[in-house]
């Protein structure tokens, strides 16, 4: 074996030890301010907010017309019950997915996020979507989005539950298409949040999952992505909190769609590790992580499944 070159050696060591500063900060805040940020600005930048929510519906529509080609012919979501997982801090996404003809959005979180969303959030999004799009409803949207905010869910359906139980938040409800956006790296027991979405699922609903494996912390994000995989399971536990990212591999998601029940699981890319950043991080990953099936070289993935 070629030995590493000393400046290497020297900076995985440096964000060993910086990572785990990193893993104790993000501790202390989760213990003083609980989870608040699932957006990495304010829910006061409101064109911000407005562009994220569009965007997120439009790539998962261009991946989910990639998976199914047939579904983008049209009228494909007309009478579609969705459900998200983790919609974060305001209700955009629903209000998107009503003005394209879906029968019912649900939502179920752990947190109650959409609380900070604000009036004038909603009708600018509100706006937005008639100024833009054909044949939205303004006066249906407003309404369905107040009778949410009063606690009567119609086909607005948020759901906040702190034991995250999904059979429960939906009742009797059966699902078509399941969307997430980034949620499932956050979940304690994904294995379980399968087996529930399963238990939802109608027969032959389609599940579109985006999935982000990188380390959370912003900083240390851009500088050493992988940076959560340094570190054996014994000690990254010393830091956890609900909603730390656990660390679940591609292999692992598959692995537990199969067993529930889901067929034609598609696992892709959405971006991946360097080059450069790949021979950096050889030889310094736990060795948990160490085997070619984590595919360590993925940063997120893209799932996409049918229920059989």
């Amino acid at each position: 074996m070629v030995p590493e070159p000393m400046s290497d050696a020297l900076k995985n060591w440096f964000y060993f030890l910086t990572g785990a500063v990193f893993l104790f900060l993000a501790r202390v805040k989760h213990t003083i301010y609980g989870y608040s940020t699932p957006k990495p600005y304010s829910v006061e930048q409101l064109d911000r907010c407005i562009a994220y929510d569009i965007k997120v519906v439009d790539e998962w529509l261009e991946r989910l017309y990639g998976y199914l080609p047939a579904a983008g012919r049209g009228g494909f979501l007309t009478g579609k019950r969705v459900l998200e997982l983790g919609p974060g801090s305001d209700l955009g996404v629903g209000l998107y997915l009503l003005s394209m003809g879906i029968e019912e959005y649900n939502a179920v979180d752990v947190n109650d996020l959409v609380e900070s969303a604000s009036d004038e959030f909603y009708e600018r999004f509100i706006a937005y979507l008639r100024d833009n799009f054909d044949g939205v409803d303004p006066s249906f949207l407003k309404r369905e989005l107040a009778r949410t905010r009063s606690g009567d869910n119609g086909r607005l359906n948020y759901v906040c539950r702190p034991d995250f139980d999904i059979v429960q938040a939906l009742g009797s409800r059966k699902i078509d298409i399941i969307f997430s956006q980034a949620a499932f790296e956050h979940f304690d027991d994904i294995d379980k949040t399968i087996q529930d979405i399963s238990r939802v699922a109608a027969k032959d609903a389609i599940a579109v999952v985006l999935i982000d494996l990188q380390t959370h912390s912003r900083w240390i994000k851009d500088k050493d992505p992988n940076n959560i995989y340094r570190y054996p399971k014994w000690f990254y536990d010393l830091f956890h909190f609900r909603g730390i990212p656990n660390r679940a591999r591609p292999y692992q998601y598959k692995e537990s769609f199969q067993k529930h029940g889901w067929r034609d699981i598609v696992i892709e890319p959405a971006s991946v590790l360097s080059s450069d950043m790949r021979g950096f991080m050889n030889g310094h990953y736990s060795k948990e992580f160490g085997c070619d099936r984590n595919q360590m070289e993925y940063l997120s993935v893209w799932l996409c499944a049918t229920k059989a």
